[in-house]
């Protein structure tokens, strides 16, 4: 590596992230999670480390390469930007302060540094033992969510309608971790896919989101960008600047969930880092905004863009089969299927053979696919064809 080439150490990196990589000119150090290969498409050494259970083990193998500047630390996942911001702390590289990032996982926290920064702050209360949960409903009142405070993947999320979905749901719940109980928000559920960079937050898009709905409210759906009333996308986007700033996040990729009400936008939760459910790809392929890059650019003094380069729509549905039967697809009738207008990526999750399972949460998703169009119109159709077509008979 030359002493003057920009370094930037990724955590698990995809190979979005490497391409990203590679197309701003900067080394990297690649640190896969534990058990998985090294890559063979990155620009510098990579090793093997217990990071996500052992961080100071990468600190230290960090510290004796002795990179020079410019160098930091990205991690674009749930744990690996956390464990980013520690390295990026413990060796004087830029980054956000972990603090932020410990904000955004405790949903409690995150809504009383907010409080009423941005319109009306939503009710809720901390409950640390299972006893509390009953008299935090009698307090919040019906209906109302119930949901880990540092719940990931729509896991654990329920909305309660009365007393006996309450006595069901605490029969069945094993308490490992504090819960909150907040009131149940009656409006169109959006996500906000935003940047923070040195001259500040920008919004690159508004998410427009389907959900299995109550109970678990499971993603099965994204289409960006979706326009909303002037007045509202302001609202929206004053919301997410006090979010961020009230969690103290400086620089990369954020993701916050918004329920557009007629109280104006309220807050159900957000992360410091990409959109899962491949919305970082979307939004490069609809808008042409490529967060790792700009990310990347930002902590390493490199120019970072601020604007569009394509005007165009990205989509993904996620894909239910017959549960009754053990499902087989072929890597045949998965390459039709991404052969398809537009199609940009198919993924089945199943494995063969197998029957498909109950869908409770974000991981027992059954399959996806992922396509652009010109369009809403076009877009839709598009994705109405590939869900038909892998779905066939299945």
């Amino acid at each position: 590596m030359s002493d003057t080439q920009p370094t930037a150490v990724l955590l698990n990196p995809r190979s979005h992230v490497l391409a990203a990589a590679r197309k701003l000119g900067v080394a990297t150090v690649t640190v896969p999670e534990p058990g998985r290969p090294l890559p063979e498409d990155g620009t510098g050494p990579a090793f093997h480390s217990p990071w996500t259970t052992d961080p100071e083990d990468l600190v230290e193998r960090l510290r004796a390469l002795d990179l020079p500047a410019p160098v930091s630390c990205f991690g674009f996942g749930e744990l690996g930007c956390s464990v980013a911001a520690l390295v990026n702390r413990r060796l004087g590289w830029p980054g956000n302060p972990p603090e932020a990032l410990e904000a955004f996982k405790d949903k409690a926290k995150l809504r009383s540094a907010v409080g009423d920064r941005a319109g009306a702050p939503v009710a809720y209360v901390l409950c640390t033992e299972k006893s509390g949960i009953r008299p935090a409903v009698d307090s919040i009142g019906y209906p109302c969510i119930v949901k880990p405070a540092d719940g990931t993947g729509s896991a654990g999320v329920r909305r309660l309608a009365g007393p006996d979905e309450l006595e069901s749901h605490l029969e069945s719940l094993d308490f490992t971790t504090p819960h909150i109980v907040e009131e149940f928000l009656v409006g169109t559920e959006y996500s906000v896919e935003a940047m923070s960079t040195s001259a500040g937050h920008r919004v690159l898009a508004i998410t427009e989101k389907a959900t299995t709905g109550a109970p678990g409210f499971v993603e099965t759906g994204h289409t960006l960008p979706v326009r909303l009333d002037p007045q509202d996308e302001e609202a929206v986007a004053a919301l997410v600047t006090a979010t961020l700033d009230a969690a103290g996040y400086r620089s990369g990729p954020s993701h916050t969930e918004v329920m557009l009400t007629a109280k104006g936008p309220r807050l159900i939760e957000s992360h410091g880092r990409p959109g899962g459910d491949r919305l970082s790809d979307m939004l490069d392929l609809a808008l042409g905004e490529n967060v790792f890059e700009q990310a990347m650019a930002d902590l390493l003094g490199l120019p970072v863009p601020s604007t569009p380069t394509r005007d165009r729509v990205a989509g993904i549905r996620y894909v239910g089969f017959d549960r009754t039967v053990p499902l087989t697809v072929t890597d045949a009738e998965i390459a039709e299927v991404a052969a398809l207008p537009g199609v940009t990526e198919v993924s089945v999750a199943v494995p063969a053979g197998q029957l498909p399972p109950e869908v409770h949460r974000s991981g027992d998703r059954h399959g996806f696919v992922v396509a652009s169009g010109a369009d809403r119109e076009e877009l839709e159709s598009r994705l109405a064809l590939a869900v038909r077509t892998l779905t066939a008979g299945r």
